[in-house]
């Protein structure tokens, strides 16, 4: 059977369509741009070309896994995360497009020659993207999870970018010299409350894993902790910026005052929904 590129894409938007995939155009795009190895510049151009039937086969059982509703970002191996290229690994969590200015409002806040953390790293986005920006800054970065701490390093290396990832619960695995001395730390750590996750989107509730989206019956358990360990590990002055859920992140502005840290902000993400939190010490 003849398959131009065009009728392919139509083909795949349906099918995702029909799947409930949120943006399906877009995806059918991506998919058959990977499949072809091409540019979307390219794919336009490409439109009335006749596909062979071997890559027809590829790009449909890459879109029956979308169709799935698996993860398009897993699909395709990686994601650009603020200019970087980050592979992805199922079992790690995926970052959204929003932690990209949970990076940003990091980024910043950081100078030169500071000292950068990020627990709960996941696949190591936030960190390589601050190490990225701030080549003289000292960046480490530390996840329980032993799937992500090796991402997060496999992603670090072959980026070029000096991020220390160690493996371990938020900021227990760190130098103990570097106590009272960091400058920055950021997180988007866990923040549902047990059975939330039954109401997010399949590519989340599914493919995600559950340690790193719940943190506890409130919610609040690791950011609670976090905040108790950044007054303590913060310099004077030190940058405590951190993700939450949009239904609590005033809660924990407020928290992070009644533990005594100072010009507490919220922030607000993509769609204008309150999700980041900026705070420093006294």
């Amino acid at each position: 059977m003849v398959v131009t590129t065009g009728e392919l894409l139509r083909s795949l938007t349906a099918r995702l369509a029909d799947a409930a995939v949120p943006s399906p155009q877009a995806d059918a795009r991506w998919l058959v741009r990977h499949v072809l190895g091409c540019s979307a510049a390219d794919l336009t151009l490409r439109r009335a070309e006749v596909i062979d039937d071997h890559v027809v086969a590829l790009v449909l059982a890459a879109g029956e896994r979308r169709a799935r509703r698996e993860p398009l970002q897993l699909i395709l191996g990686g994601i650009d995360f603020r200019g970087i290229e980050l592979e992805l690994w199922p079992g790690v969590f995926v970052p959204r497009a929003e932690t990209e200015l949970l990076a940003e409002l990091a980024s910043v806040r950081v100078g030169s020659r500071d000292v950068v953390v990020e627990p709960c790293t996941g696949s190591g986005a936030v960190a390589c993207a601050i190490a990225a920006d701030h080549p003289g800054a000292r960046v480490l970065a530390t996840d329980r999870d032993g799937a992500a701490a090796a991402l997060a390093r496999h992603n670090a290396g072959r980026l070029g970018l000096d991020v220390e990832v160690l493996g371990g619960w938020l900021l227990e695995p760190l130098p103990a010299d570097l106590r009272g001395r960091i400058d920055v730390i950021v997180a988007n750590p866990p923040y549902l409350a047990d059975g939330e996750v039954d109401d997010l989107e399949p590519e989340v509730a599914v493919w995600d894993p559950e340690a790193a989206l719940v943190a506890g019956p409130t919610g609040h358990e690791v950011s609670d902790a976090l905040i108790a360990e950044s007054v303590l590990w913060l310099r004077p002055g030190g940058w405590l910026v951190m993700e939450h859920d949009e239904r609590r992140v005033d809660e924990v502005a407020d928290r992070a005052c009644a533990a005594g840290l100072r010009d507490v902000l919220v922030h607000p993400d993509l769609t204008g929904r309150s999700r980041f939190m900026t705070a420093r010490t006294p």
